[in-house]
């Protein structure tokens, strides 16, 4: 219809009349305009420039628009006005989500860069890679109520619950659709929040995430309170640690978990932790997708002990899923140590273990917890005396998160 039309432009601001006379909000007025005449007809700008006159009650159809000022767009506005508008958006004053803002940045090249320049307050980063998607969940401290998970009634697990709250807020990054209705092309990332999608051509679903991520750590003045990164891909994984080198500084976290699939992911993230901030260190040894033999996992255990951040860190923790027998003198130089097992192999490999880690001489404090019900001897619940020293160690049990706990301390 619309090129049967182009030369009666009375006709086209006809119709734009009847929205205003309807008073429709001027966005929906012009997508009813659009189904009817066709998206080429005539641009939003143009379409708004009439709505705006008839809804004043300027009725001249042949009113001479060449004799106007000429507007500028959002993008043409001076920098200071583009720094205002930006300025808008802050959470304290606005109550907007940073989901919004990062929405916001993706309008185009020059708002991102604005935006970019301005320091982000995220509080949390978690992220999953997956072979098909990546999960991101950029935590601000803001809730929105209507996608809080249910926990219902009963136990639930510590981490079952942050696994709840992590699906419900994440943004997920798909190179394939689990919805027929959505046609995604090859090559082509949809992103999801909630039941929102949005199509980008030509995207990768990880690096559009590690771009996100890379936006939230930007600020050299903000300290994240906990940083989660969990890789189940070794290809999309692989691309992570360039992006991690291209950062202008170091990641300032307090608390910072790796739970590895493929046995080297710290290897790829610990050294670009910044040592000033860091105060917790938890790499989760799941390694499902690799086998190592008993040498291969102490040289890997051996490297991360003795990394800086390990070193550094006032909880320096390592949660293992292998049934191998545990190198416990992998720790033996280490002062404080957290060690969790995801499987109780017997009494008799616990009690060897504890009874190892009672000869070393610089231990402190040790945690060694399991995330199954054990049996252990009742001896263990005691004091343990040091030879040829006043000290002694004491072994104490505790329920700590959702794992069951001893504690063996040394006291002066």
């Amino acid at each position: 219809m619309a090129h049967i039309l182009q030369n009666s432009p009375h006709i086209f601001r006809s119709l734009i009349l009847y929205e205003a006379l309807d008073q429709t909000p001027v966005f929906f007025a012009y997508q009813n305009f659009a189904r009817k005449v066709g998206q080429d007809s005539m641009s939003y700008q143009d379409f708004e420039f009439w709505y705006m006159r008839f809804l004043r009650r300027e009725y001249d159809m042949d009113y001479d628009r060449s004799q106007d000022p000429k507007t500028r767009s959002l993008m043409q506005m001076p920098l200071e006005i583009m720094e205002q508008i930006t300025d808008e958006l802050d959470i304290r004053q606005r109550q907007v989500s940073l989901v919004t803002i990062m929405v916001f940045r993706k309008v185009c090249r020059n708002l991102r860069t604005i935006i970019d320049m301005k320091p982000s307050t995220f509080q949390k980063i978690r992220v999953i890679f997956e072979s098909e998607k990546t999960r991101l969940w950029l935590d601000d401290g803001t809730r929105d109520p209507h996608m809080l998970p249910l926990f219902g009634f009963g136990y639930f697990r510590l981490q079952q619950r942050r696994d709840q709250e992590f699906d419900s807020h994440a943004v997920t990054f798909m190179s394939k659709t689990d919805n027929r209705n959505i046609n995604l092309e090859d090559g082509d990332c949809l992103i999801r929040r909630g039941f929102r999608n949005k199509i980008v051509s030509n995207a990768k679903h990880w690096e559009m995430a590690m771009n996100d991520m890379g936006f939230a750590m930007k600020n050299p003045n903000q300290v994240l309170e906990e940083l989660v990164i969990e890789n189940k891909s070794l290809d999309s994984f692989e691309e992570f640690e360039p992006k991690l080198r291209g950062l202008t500084q170091k990641i300032r976290v307090k608390k910072l978990k790796i739970v590895t699939n493929y046995s080297n992911e710290e290897t790829m993230i610990l050294p670009y932790i910044d040592l000033e901030t860091i105060e917790r260190v938890e790499v989760e040894m799941v390694d499902s997708k690799v086998g190592m033999q008993v040498g291969e996992e102490q040289k890997r255990i051996r490297t991360i002990v003795e990394s800086d951040q390990w070193k550094r860190a006032v909880t320096p923790i390592l949660y293992c899923h292998s049934k191998n027998v545990f190198p416990i003198g992998t720790l033996m130089d280490c002062p404080r140590f957290t060690l969790l097992f995801h499987h109780y192999n017997g009494v008799n490999e616990f009690l060897t273990l504890v009874q190892q880690l009672l000869t070393s001489p610089v231990l402190q404090c040790a945690k060694i917890g399991f995330a199954t019900g054990i049996s252990v001897p009742h001896w263990m619940d005691q004091r343990v005396d040091i030879p040829n020293s006043q000290e002694f160690f004491e072994i104490t049990q505790e329920s700590v998160d959702d794992f069951f706990t001893f504690v063996i301390t040394r006291v002066q």
